[in-house]
């Protein structure tokens, strides 16, 4: 849900009378009604289809070349990112009660005292009733806060909520979709890791991962350590671009006697590198790409592995 009135006044404020609408996969479903609304309020709409992963991915420069005014961002909340054109912020936070959920599974957390609980944006909203059930089961409930993120809230690449209160909690509960978070949830601390799945309508132990996920990246260091041919992805997505970055790697691998390139697009596909004799891709974007090796094909590192060649 989102507060209409709040999204209206904020776009009068920025003097826009035509917007470009941007949300993710999860809300294509309500875009037709989205661009009626802004219609029937004077203001002409545009939407991109353009695939969208969060704040990092912003369409600010699509939208001032087609001439608008603001760019309308629809599901995720404000990074501080410099943009091409104004961006309004609607975060949509999913309504979710995960009372009845927590009660069928709370005895999984009894011989925890103290939980952190960690979310994506669309479920914040949730972490308050979670917070007082567990404490009706006697449960210390913490709730981190990070200087750009809303208290809870954890991204892909940013886990300082959690990390905000690593040394209070015995374990963290994520509550959400998808294992995605989750599981670099696992990768970033050595607690035990529950995951609430809104979806399966289940709660699982999924930290037990932990040395599954060690085992794999080591075995991708061990493999591109003998392949020649690096490729450094560098998007060119607003909140993910990081050509200094990928300059640093290039430079150790260039050490190393690699023969190391930048390659960079907006989105990374394998059809894009298709015909380039790459043997591993270097990435240093959105760290879902990391787990895409089997769609690739080619071994897939992260910055920090390159230097354990």
């Amino acid at each position: 849900m989102f507060d209409k009135k709040n999204m209206l006044s904020k776009l009068r404020k920025a003097k826009a009378k035509k917007v470009l609408i941007q949300v993710p996969e999860g809300l294509k479903t309500k875009v037709i009604e989205f661009s009626l609304w802004l219609e029937e309020n004077g203001i002409e709409a545009i939407v991109s289809v353009e695939p969208c992963f969060g704040s990092c991915d912003l369409r600010d420069r699509e939208a001032k070349m087609l001439g608008c005014d603001a760019l309308l961002h629809i599901g995720h909340n404000d990074l501080g990112l410099h943009t091409a054109v104004p961006v309004i912020y609607e975060e949509y936070e999913l309504d979710f009660d995960p009372v009845t959920l927590l009660k069928r599974n709370v005895k999984k957390l009894r011989s925890f005292n103290s939980i952190g609980l960690v979310t994506t944006t669309q479920y914040v909203g949730s972490l308050a009733k979670a917070s007082m059930e567990l404490e009706k089961n006697g449960h210390k409930v913490f709730v981190g806060r990070s200087a750009r993120l809303q208290p809870g809230q954890v991204l892909g690449c940013d886990y300082s909520s959690a990390k905000s209160i690593g040394s209070k909690v015995e374990c963290f509960l994520f509550i959400g979709s998808g294992r995605f978070h989750p599981l670099g949830l696992v990768a970033r601390t050595e607690k035990p890791v529950f995951f609430l799945d809104i979806e399966g309508k289940e709660m699982t132990e999924i930290s037990t991962q932990k040395n599954k996920l060690e085992i794999s990246r080591q075995l991708r260091i061990e493999k591109a350590s003998g392949l020649r041919n690096f490729g450094i992805f560098v998007s060119t997505k607003p909140g993910q671009i990081d050509i200094e970055k990928a300059n640093e790697i290039k430079k150790v691998l260039l050490r190393l006697g690699k023969t190391a390139f930048i390659i960079t697009a907006d989105m990374l596909t394998p059809e894009k590198i298709m015909g380039i004799p790459i043997q591993v891709l270097v990435n240093t974007a959105c760290p879902r790409i990391y787990d895409d090796q089997a769609m690739f094909g080619v071994v897939i590192l992260n910055p920090a592995d390159v230097y354990h060649l």
